[in-house]
């Protein structure tokens, strides 16, 4: 046949062999793999037995593997900082939860907040795969003014103070109003971030999660400091 029983099912037919006697064997064989088809799953030859589960733990790996999914795509998921155009509040090797309930029910992504989200259109056009995953900090919301002059963040006119940022801006951008469905996002290294000052906003559709928690490393375990932004 194609495949063959695990070690265990051979097992049971040899002990059904010792209690027949020797004339019983093959008969013994045969009715113990009938009987084992309900409880064992098919493997391949080439699976070590060692790794070989009977179908009720195939199922529970399966099942186990769906909730995971399900918890990724519609609860919480977790993310690895690769960089430091967030730092100081978040530094390389650090690992984050983002949650996905509050833009999904309870509101939009509001200034202040740590969004991780889906490269937009115009990271793409630099080389960037659509579903790379970024994290920045939403400075600006549709129909928001932003500007950066002498090294402060203005929205809305109002000059920003952000002591969470590693230092104050050394470049100069120009007014830019965010276009409604769309967030303006930087990076609290601000001179160390690629950002929408430099390709410009995130549609809204493209956000993933509120950064929340750190988890990783254990020193550092808690709720990522929320902020505001002065906008009036």
């Amino acid at each position: 046949r194609a495949w063959r029983r695990p070690r265990r099912c051979a097992a049971r037919a040899a002990g059904g062999e010792g209690g027949k006697g020797g004339g019983g064997g093959d008969g013994a064989a045969s009715v113990d793999e009938d009987e084992g088809d309900e409880g064992e799953f098919p493997w391949p030859e080439w699976v070590p037995e060692d790794l070989r589960l009977n179908l009720d733990d195939v199922q529970t790996v399966l099942w186990a593997f769906g909730i995971s999914l399900g918890v990724r795509a519609l609860v919480a998921e977790p993310r690895f900082i690769p960089s430091l155009s967030m730092y100081p509040t978040l530094d390389v090797g650090d690992r984050i939860f983002a949650e996905k309930i509050t833009y999904r029910f309870e509101r939009p992504p509001a200034r202040g907040d740590v969004i991780i989200f889906k490269a937009p259109e115009a990271l793409q056009e630099r080389g960037y795969p659509a579903g790379e995953v970024f994290i920045k900090r939403v400075v600006g919301t549709g129909g928001d003014s932003v500007r950066v002059h002498d090294g402060l963040l203005y929205v809305n006119g109002v000059p920003q103070d952000e002591p969470f940022t590693n230092e104050k801006p050394t470049y100069e951008m120009v007014e830019y109003t965010v276009p409604e469905g769309q967030i303006f996002v930087m990076g609290d290294n601000r001179n160390n971030s690629y950002d929408s000052h430099v390709w410009g906003p995130v549609p809204l559709e493209n956000v993933l999660g509120h950064a929340t928690l750190r988890y990783w490393p254990p020193n550092k375990v808690g709720n990522l400091k929320e902020v505001a932004i002065q906008y009036e």
